[in-house]
């Protein structure tokens, strides 16, 4: 009886290779070049990274581009230094500034930017040459009317004449009463009247006006009403005048309206039907103030 010999296995009990030579060339190449990757990008970004010293504004984030063209808008209205401006402009190396400096004009009146802050940047973009509504509508050389003279009237409506008064006994004069406070504004409300013969939705129109009369473009107009306010300025219709801007009314919903410079508030603006049954919305006609002493001509 024959007896048939063990063939001894030579790794071990399981036949198997150690798993360094079953890896291919290839995939050790593969696994050095992800290993010296990422200690690369682990020197670069942790243990070394890269910080940038006195970087140019043509370096910044496309945010802080805005910001630094804004801030340079600031300042060129405080010094009115248009050579100082233009160097700070020409630092960002932008091939199309003025179109960068108008687009970045729109979208702040698209996002309701205070009156000041668009007046600014108008200005700024008017000097580099740019064109458009909100440059129109904002820039200085848009704004500036002509200015009032004494002799210009208010078209206020003309007084009664008073009536002859008589003497009468002279009074013991009593502890007198501090004065009252009153609203002091830079507008004043010229007129009110419904609107009966639009087109379209019902809507407030607002007109602006100097005290010659003469329209005011970019004036911010306050629209508020329960649970929600809203802003729109004069001037963006300019077939409609410089000075006219308006607001889309629902029903049902009562509106006060306001200018941000300074006026009464108008209260109580609803849709109301007209005497021939159609909806009709509201006409405000604001005048400024400026021959008030302590006001701003």
């Amino acid at each position: 009886m024959s007896r048939r010999r063990r063939r001894q296995l030579p790794y071990g009990s399981g036949g198997k290779r150690p798993f360094w030579q079953r890896v291919s060339t290839a995939g050790w190449l593969l696994l050095g070049l992800a290993m010296g990757l990422s200690a690369g990008l682990y020197y670069s970004w942790v243990v070394d990274p890269v910080v940038y010293i006195n970087a140019g504004p043509s370096r910044l984030s496309e945010a802080h581009k805005a910001e630094y063209i804004f801030l340079v808008s600031q300042s060129y209205a405080a010094d009115g230094d248009w050579a100082q401006a233009q160097q700070r402009l020409a630092a960002l190396e932008d091939p199309d500034l003025a179109g960068t400096v108008n687009a970045l004009l729109e979208s702040y009146v698209r996002n309701l930017a205070p009156p000041e802050a668009l007046r600014h940047l108008a200005a700024l973009a008017q000097q580099l040459g740019a064109e458009g509504g909100a440059v129109a509508v904002f820039a200085p050389t848009a704004a500036a009317l002509p200015t009032p003279t004494l002799a210009a009237p208010l078209f206020l409506p003309t007084p009664e004449p008073l009536p002859t008064l008589t003497a009468v006994p002279a009074l013991t004069p009593t502890a007198t009463l501090p004065p009252q406070p009153t609203d002091v504004f830079t507008y004043q409300l010229l007129r009110q009247e419904q609107l009966c013969d639009l087109e379209g939705a019902p809507r407030i129109e607002v007109i602006t006006q100097d005290a010659a009369l003469n329209d005011v473009p970019g004036t911010a107009v306050l629209v508020r009403w329960a649970g929600g306010e809203d802003r729109f300025f004069t001037g963006f219709k300019p077939d409609q005048g410089l000075g006219y801007g308006d607001f889309t009314m629902l029903p049902d919903v009562s509106y006060a309206v306001a200018l941000a410079e300074g006026s009464p508030e108008v209260s109580g603006l609803r849709v109301e039907k007209c005497a021939d049954g159609r909806e009709g919305g509201w006409r405000l006609v604001f005048q400024k103030l400026s021959n008030t002493p302590g006001r701003d001509n």
